[in-house]
């Protein structure tokens, strides 16, 4: 124990700390500076506000302050085609030199999807559809058929088509709908002097519906109501005494 102190306390210890501990100091200092300058620490370059720019000319830019990027496409009306609709990271944000950039820009065409079935489909569940589909709903046209509002047909353009039509995103079709009527004729039923509910039996059973119930005075009690006109009205003529299924007929109350 004697000895080991006594070594420390001799120059030869402190000759041989003085140099191990300059080798090390030295040697941290050559670790540091290197990772310094791999890393270019506080060395950071603003990313350039690309968006809307034409893409060559953004690439230019890129190349000219040493970024890397990477390019991908989207198809959207928000944008003119071939430029630079977002990038990544964000304009003006710090980076380090030959940080990689992602760029999207617009396509220059748009793709194109195949028309499901919708015949027989509701028009709200259609233009859903539709919508996700990327196709806008134009006009709607009906036509005689008593399922109301369900899709009878697609039109593109004038011609009618069907499921499979390739079409791009964006286009535009007309929906041929059932106008809830469809072509056949009923005789208009005589319901004057009826009750209101006999008024409603005889109407379902014609396949028509109630329209507008207008009450002669405040008293609006159906119970004990009958009906003392009504639109249209029943004729004997029977050339004319006909309406579509499904269309309405007003009815006006009195109480008895």
């Amino acid at each position: 124990m004697r000895n080991f102190i006594q070594f420390l306390k001799s120059k030869q210890f402190r000759i041989h700390f003085a140099i191990a501990f300059g080798s090390v100091a030295i040697l941290l200092f050559i670790v540091f500076k290197w990772l310094n300058i791999y890393t270019r620490h506080s060395e950071t370059i603003s990313v350039p506000d690309l968006k809307g720019i034409e893409i060559v000319e953004a690439m230019d830019l890129l190349d000219q302050q040493g970024f890397k990027y990477v390019i991908d496409s989207i198809y959207t009306e928000l944008g003119e085609p071939n430029t630079v609709y977002e990038q990544e990271p964000e304009a003006n944000a710090l980076v380090k030199e030959n940080r990689t950039i992602y760029l999207t820009i617009v396509s220059g065409s748009a793709p194109t999807v195949k028309l499901p079935d919708l015949i027989d489909v509701s028009f709200r569940e259609a233009k859903a559809i539709l919508e996700s589909y990327g196709i806008k709903v134009g006009q709607l046209i009906y036509q005689p058929d008593l399922a109301q509002n369900a899709v009878l047909g697609i039109r593109y353009k004038g011609s009618e088509v069907g499921k499979g039509f390739v079409l791009s995103k964006g286009e535009v079709v007309d929906l041929i709908l059932g106008d809830g009527y469809g072509n056949l004729k009923v005789v208009i039923p005589n319901l004057v002097g009826l009750s209101f509910d006999e008024a409603l039996f005889v109407l379902q059973g014609s396949k028509l519906l109630i329209g507008s119930v207008i009450f002669d005075g405040n008293n609006n009690d159906t119970l004990n109501a009958i009906v003392y006109k009504q639109s249209p009205e029943s004729s004997t003529d029977t050339s004319m005494n006909k309406i579509s299924q499904g269309e309405t007929i007003d009815i006006y109350l009195k109480v008895k």
